[in-house]
């Protein structure tokens, strides 16, 4: 840092400091100097402390060095609060312990190890739950709840946290924590596309954070409030509320927070510029971000995510190839710190690119991974963005009836956003709601006795306060439960019979819809036809009726399909992938596949043999189907004119062995090693040139995990590969 002038405001000229201004500066600057020995003084005093006390000083002493290093050094810190446990339990000391356990969850957390931190936030809820110390319960619950929802996507176990966490923070006005958990709500709402209610929320802890005096937290307000406008596309708006948020965080001192949330202002800044049309901007503040990830220790998150927006950027810019390797560093690094939340948006961007090269296939296979993914963490918005791209691909492809079924899924998702109670529908969150109301009385309550203190002496008016308060929540809840019970059943047979109503009134509009639409084309071309007919019949051009007869033929035959299919999806409105196992014939399920196959392997004379008993085993029948004809087909395409496939299926007892084996090309140990992940396998072409997507084995795999299998390749260059499936039965 560098002080040579200073520029004032009044002249707006340059001039000299004067001598109390220099000395300031000069003090300034001697404690940026000296600040960072101060910092490691303290660390010295800490060790020195953990090796010269006894008891419960050097617990103290260590939990507080474990607290310092929580960020900058995991490893040691965690080695520390394990030692500081052992201590604590050996002493029987319950408040030590609680601590060291939130401690553990804390390290764990900001590590990625989100699953860890969740048992050891458990462990610190019940200690501080026995001891009744509201304030350190509510900091825990507020974590538990950002913790669980990381680890498996589920909101409502998470609002339940958050819920609570509020619950005790009230209880002792701890308006930070409070602030904490009304931005992870407006998170979630946010997520779920409910927007009003989203920044209902944050401006909620934006008041808490102002009661206090946060810069940092108000910093992070911004931040949220531009990640929402960014959601909806208000590009404009988000810009200067992330710069805003940006130069706050930048007026703060430099340190590990400060720091990650420079980083996320850029990140989104990139996002917003690029979708504004300002290329070098969004990758200048993308870079940025990145920069700033990697210099940090446990920044995995924040680098996947800069991975995936400078993949959209490549992408936007027409760099695909490129685009698709970010895209695969990003869907890596999530996978490995379990950001489950994140895998939706990579995979949907997935789509996106590959749809774009004309890889329909592909495309259609991870955007279903996605959809799987986001319905599993109930991520609306995400879900919504799916499924139109989907519709998007079949319709292209002239695929109407799955186009418009995803389409359907589409505007279901939409019309449960915007309806009254869409977001609001899950017990905890009408909890939430009500505490608002009631947060709202009290205040109303608590400015009536700010009056009456100015008219009755003090301690009447608290007394007249309190007995006024106890009374009317007893009277509330008195009508409230008596309410509760005599309208329950009432309401619930209401609620029940206008979900019916509804659900068959979308069905009859959208099956209606359909008809009108897909059944108005085939019957023009078979109008159109017929009177071709009718004019060549009088010409005696009988050649000509003969394919025009053919084509009203295949016309109506392809009508009276999409007919049953129209009827079939009227009863069975389904458009997910779902696992439905049953008792299936292991033998028959592999000649199913092969007839399918077979045309394939006659043209490039290859003898598929099999080794298949009539083995029983639960699966999927659709998923089994899928593994057993991408990994049959993947033998045929690189397997030589001539060569013999074998398909063998072994009983192990508990589990199935299934194995295809062919004499083809074979593939050298780094491709095998990265044969199942997406962005590493690609994609070689066939001996007769085929092309692939590279995504047949992702989705084998997939399949095969969820039936609780696993799959691997044994291969050599030149020498064919063996794909083997091993199944529970």
């Amino acid at each position: 840092m560098h002080f040579s002038c200073v520029k004032s405001k009044e002249t707006g000229g340059n001039c000299c400091l004067f001598k109390a201004g220099r000395a300031r500066v000069l003090f300034f600057l001697f404690i940026l100097l000296i600040q960072p020995l101060f910092a490691d003084a303290s660390k010295d005093s800490l060790i020195n402390a953990i090796s010269t006390r006894r008891g419960l000083p050097r617990i103290d002493a260590r939990l507080q060095y474990v607290y310092e290093l929580r960020r900058s050094d995991p490893e040691i810190a965690e080695r520390e609060a394990v030692i500081a446990l052992e201590e604590a339990q050996s002493l029987k000391n319950r408040d030590r312990e609680a601590r060291t356990f939130y401690y553990l969850g804390m390290i764990c957390h900001y590590d990625g190890r989100s699953d860890s931190a969740v048992i050891f936030l458990q462990n610190a809820e019940s200690l501080y739950r026995e001891a009744g110390d509201h304030e350190n319960l509510s900091k825990v619950l507020s974590l538990l709840g950002t913790a669980y929802l990381s680890t498996t996507g589920n909101q409502e176990q998470a609002i339940i946290y958050y819920n609570e966490s509020l619950n005790e923070a009230r209880k002792v006005s701890d308006h930070n924590t409070m602030a904490i958990v009304y931005s992870q709500l407006s998170n979630i709402f946010r997520m779920n596309g409910s927007y009003q209610q989203s920044i209902e929320f944050i401006y909620k802890a934006r008041e808490h954070y102002e009661m206090v005096g946060f810069t940092e937290g108000i910093a992070w307000i911004n931040y949220s409030i531009g990640r929402i406008y960014n959601t909806m596309g208000l590009y404009d708006e988000a810009e200067k509320l992330f710069l805003q948020g940006l130069e706050m965080y930048r007026s703060l001192p430099e340190n590990y927070n400060s720091l990650t949330g420079k980083a996320i202002c850029m990140d989104e800044l990139g996002i917003a510029y690029l979708e504004l049309g300002n290329i070098q901007k969004a990758r200048e503040y993308n870079a940025g971000a990145a920069g700033i990830y990697r210099t940090q220790r446990g920044g995995g998150f924040g680098i996947s995510n800069s991975l995936k927006y400078l993949a959209r950027i490549e992408f936007v810019e027409g760099n695909v190839d490129e685009s698709l390797r970010q895209l695969g560093k990003s869907l890596r690094i999530k996978k490995r710190i379990n950001d489950r939340l994140g895998l939706p948006g990579v995979y949907l961007l997935y789509g996106e690119i590959l749809s774009s090269r004309g890889q329909d296939t592909a495309a259609i296979d991870s955007l279903l991974i996605g959809l799987y993914h986001a319905d599993n963490n109930n991520q609306k918005t995400l879900m919504i963005h799916l499924n139109r791209q989907l519709a998007r691909i079949f319709e292209a492809r002239e695929q109407f009836d799955k186009a418009f079924q995803y389409q359907y899924q589409q505007l279901a998702i939409m019309d449960s956003i915007y309806e009254s109670r869409a977001t609001r529908g899950m017990t905890q969150l009408e909890s939430l709601y009500k505490q608002q109301a009631q947060e709202e009385v009290i205040r109303e309550l608590e400015h009536e006795s700010v009056i009456k203190d100015l008219k009755l002496s003090r301690e009447l008016a608290v007394q007249h306060l309190l007995m006024i308060i106890l009374l009317l929540v007893l009277i509330f809840a008195f009508f409230i439960l008596r309410l509760y019970l005599v309208n329950r059943k009432i309401n619930s047979a209401l609620e029940d019979q206008r979900k019916k109503l509804q659900e068959l009134n979308a069905t009859k509009d959208k099956f209606f819809s359909i008809i009108a639409h897909d059944l108005k084309s085939p019957f023009n071309s078979i109008i159109g036809f017929s009177t071709l007919m009718e004019r060549y019949g009088k010409a005696e051009d009988f050649e000509k009726m003969k394919e025009f007869s053919r084509h009203i033929k295949s016309v109506s035959t392809q009508t009276f399909k999409l007919l049953e299919n129209l009827l079939d999806w009227a009863r069975s409105q389904t458009g997910q992938i779902h696992f439905n196992p049953r008792e299936l014939d292991i033998e028959a399920s592999i000649q199913n596949a092969l007839d399918l196959l077979s045309p394939l392997a006659q043209r490039k004379q290859i003898g598929i043999l099999t080794e298949a008993a009539p083995i029983k085993l639960r699966a999927d029948e659709n998923m089994l189907h899928t593994i057993l004809q991408n990994l049959i087909s993947n033998a045929i395409k690189y397997s030589r004119h001539g060569s013999t496939i074998i398909v063998a299926a072994r009983d192990l007892g508990k589990n199935i062995m299934i194995a295809v084996r062919d004499e083809g090309i074979g593939m050298g140990p780094d491709l095998a090693e990265h044969i199942f992940e997406i962005g590493e396998s690609g994609s070689r072409p066939g001996t007769d040139k085929e092309e692939g997507t590279g995504l047949g084995l992702i989705i084998c795999r997939e399949f095969v995990e969820k039936h609780g299998g696993n799959i691997r390749v044994e291969s050599e260059p030149g020498k064919g590969s063996n794909f083997i499936v091993v199944l529970p039965k």
